[in-house]
């Protein structure tokens, strides 16, 4: 395990290296490409998936209105992801705990229509999403089954799985290359897996904190942020030697965080109940502290979480207790636009500066 180890570590440390500066320089190009257009809402299209229901909304932000709701099933979508290119979006059967699903979702963006579904067996529940550079290949979350699923979605198939050497893999991101996947297992101990997408060696696990769950790449690929729900904290793992290098208080209940290419890291919380505290806490990346907090929905009932996305120094927030969805900005922690009110347990989020072809033609 040493000598794999070190060969990991060896490998790590080039990606690092020879990827680093570009994929920071490609992130904040395309981030501010996509970024919202000045004291409003973005032009584009966000994606959000609605629990209740089990069905991906679909909002032109330029209208300001929800033009387009595919239904996913009963077997509800807790998240969303976009290609890089913009033109599509995969989601998941993810189910309930006695009837989990097993099937990632396909969507053509521009059309909004569901193009096929990815069968990943009778022990998967998927969850989370990453796309791989290519915007073909999908690395998903089967949460049930401990691995992660490489899917092609043209092809509809299965290319591979990926034992994660976890408990419960809730959350996937990747390296800026796409060498790696890293996946919070929120089981147990509580862990971050490394895994190599492009070589055969197991997995590297790190213990991070009880309820491991938030995942977050930082844009040059140099840290993983990994927010421990239970545990009430945030482990910095440095993805080149594959050691957690600090670990900062957090609230309890923070079970999301997203890093922004100017390097802001968003991680709200929340518990459920009438009484629940809930907050968005904004992170300086490199000081490593909070840099800002804002409480939000203190004492209302119902869940007390949030499906987050980051677009330029913006943040769209999915907040699931108040049943609305709100864009922020990250500097000054205020408020800039509701999209949405009184919407159904919207989750996770997504945003592709593409509209759907019937308002593009407007």
């Amino acid at each position: 395990m040493v000598v794999a180890l070190d060969r990991w570590r060896g490998a790590l440390a080039a990606t690092v290296l020879v990827v680093g500066a570009a994929s920071a320089a490609t992130a904040q190009e395309s981030r501010l490409q996509a970024a919202p257009t000045e004291g409003g809402l973005a032009a584009g299209t966000l994606l959000v998936a609605n629990r209740s229901g089990g069905s991906i909304s679909m909002f032109d932000l330029a209208a300001g209105l929800e033009i387009a709701r595919l239904p996913i099933g009963p077997a509800i979508p807790h998240e969303v992801a976009v290609s890089p290119d913009g033109r599509w979006a995969v989601t998941g059967e993810y189910g309930s705990n006695d009837d989990p699903g097993r099937r990632v979702v396909v969507i053509d963006i521009e059309n909004a229509r569901i193009t096929g579904r990815i069968d990943l067996g009778p022990v998967s529940r998927p969850h989370s999403f990453a796309f791989l550079p290519d915007g073909r290949r999908v690395a998903a979350t089967m949460e049930r089954a401990d691995r992660i699923a490489v899917v092609d979605i043209v092809a509809l198939a299965v290319l591979r799985t990926y034992p994660t050497g976890g408990r419960e893999g809730h959350m996937v991101r990747l390296s800026p290359d796409g060498a790696y996947a890293y996946v919070t297992s929120r089981g147990a101990e509580g862990t971050l897996s490394v895994i190599s997408l492009r070589e055969d060696v197991p997995p590297i696990v790190i213990p991070t904190g009880a309820g491991a769950e938030g995942l977050a790449v930082s844009a040059d690929g140099t840290e993983v942020w990994v927010v421990n729900r239970a545990a009430g904290s945030i482990s910095v793992v440095n993805a080149a030697t594959l050691e957690v290098v600090a670990t900062l208080p957090a609230r309890m209940g923070a079970g999301r965080a997203e890093i922004s290419a100017g390097g802001r890291v968003l991680v709200p919380n929340g518990s459920a109940g009438a009484a629940a505290e809930r907050y968005l806490a904004v992170y300086d990346l490199a000081a490593r502290r909070v840099a800002g907090e804002l409480a939000i929905d203190a004492g209302r009932e119902g869940p007390g979480a949030f499906g987050i996305h980051i677009v330029g120094e913006r943040a769209f927030v999915a907040d699931r207790a108040a049943r609305s969805i709100a864009l922020y900005d990250l500097a000054t922690l205020t408020l800039l636009d509701t999209l949405a009110t009184a919407h159904p347990d919207p989750d996770g989020l997504a945003f592709t500066p593409v509209r759907i072809g019937a308002m593009e033609r407007q």
